[in-house]
């Protein structure tokens, strides 16, 4: 046998010696892992009593089903002193509490109503909006990107704001429509580090106090906020499992303003909501996860202007109440 091959043979040999042991070592040999690594999200369901400030009252059930999104309408649909609220789901809207239903051609993924009446629908590739004054007919705005997936709109009196989760962008469209403007591309020069957006969980609100924009940036658990013009302000963020700031892929997955410039969150995974100061700090927990369904997801979530806190809740078919306890 020539040297050549001899090596060759030793070489064999050598490497099943090491698989060899290898195997036995793993079946015979293992070490277990200690209780450090013990991961349960059980741990992190608990939620200290003395955190929840909030109680939940009767729900709103609405007649549509397949519940997929929800906004409230401006103080001037106020009737009787109730809080006028729209639900989308398969197809339909429906106004509450008059219970109105609107055939939508569509599924939603985020409604908006604006101070003059308007609704504003987002659908995966579009937006439509109705005129309450013309029996609710609506004209069809189009998204300039091949990846579009709307997940978020926001409406003031000037701009209409839709989150794009599939292009990692921000179309800011003017209220007779047109060319939007686009925020959130990557630049460094001007202090923008981009949408991380790993799962189509993207929302977005407009400032009560000053216009501004506020953005969650997902996957960094962040909240950014944005001049109509695209220009950063400021960020805050928070990663964390416990109940202080946020876990997973990408959260939170839905966002409201307070009246007073705090944050209501809402997450998935962990399915919790929960009121944050303007700087980001935890201020209380208002629902807790063993309030939810397991696996809940698509908890939009909206506050009136009396701090009571509004979320839709699919799996149950409800949208949920919320109020601060005396």
């Amino acid at each position: 046998m020539s040297n050549a091959k001899k090596n060759w043979v030793w070489f064999i040999l050598i490497m099943l010696l090491i698989l060899g042991a290898g195997l036995y070592l793993g079946k015979s040999r293992r070490t277990e892992l200690g209780r450090s690594f013990d991961y349960s999200l059980d741990d992190y369901r608990k939620v200290d009593p003395a955190l929840i400030r909030y109680q939940e009252l009767d729900p709103i059930v609405p007649a549509i089903s397949n519940l997929t999104a929800l906004a409230l309408a401006p103080e001037n649909w106020m009737y009787e002193g109730s809080q006028w609220v729209v639900v989308g789901g398969e197809k339909q809207a429906q106004l509450l509490p008059d219970g109105v239903v609107l055939d939508i051609e569509g599924t939603p993924s985020c409604l908006a109503v604006g101070d003059d009446g308007f609704l504003y629908a987002g659908f995966r590739d579009h937006i439509k909006v109705f005129d309450p004054k013309a029996d609710w007919k609506h004209t069809r705005w189009e998204v300039p990107s091949e990846k579009v997936h709307l997940t978020s709109i926001a409406v003031d009196e000037w701009y209409v704001y839709v989150a794009d989760a599939g292009s990692r962008r921000i179309w800011r469209y003017r209220k007779e429509g047109g060319d939007p403007l686009e925020i959130g591309k990557k630049d460094w020069a001007k202090g923008i580090r981009g949408f991380f957006i790993p799962s189509p969980f993207f929302d977005v609100a407009i400032s009560r106090s000053d216009g501004s924009l506020w953005a969650v940036n997902p996957g960094h658990h962040a909240l950014e906020n944005y001049r109509p013009d695209g220009m950063p302000l400021s960020a805050w963020e928070a990663s964390s499992m416990m109940i202080d700031g946020f876990s997973g892929c990408c959260n939170p997955s839905h966002f409201a303003l307070m009246p007073d410039g705090a944050f209501v969150t809402t997450e998935k995974g962990l399915p919790r909501v929960k009121i944050h100061n303007q700087d980001g700090e935890l201020r209380c927990v208002v629902a807790a996860p063993d309030q939810f369904d397991d696996g809940v997801t698509g908890l939009d979530v909206a506050a009136d202007d009396n701090g009571r806190i509004y979320v839709l809740d699919p799996s149950r078919n409800q949208v949920r109440i919320f109020e601060e306890k005396k």
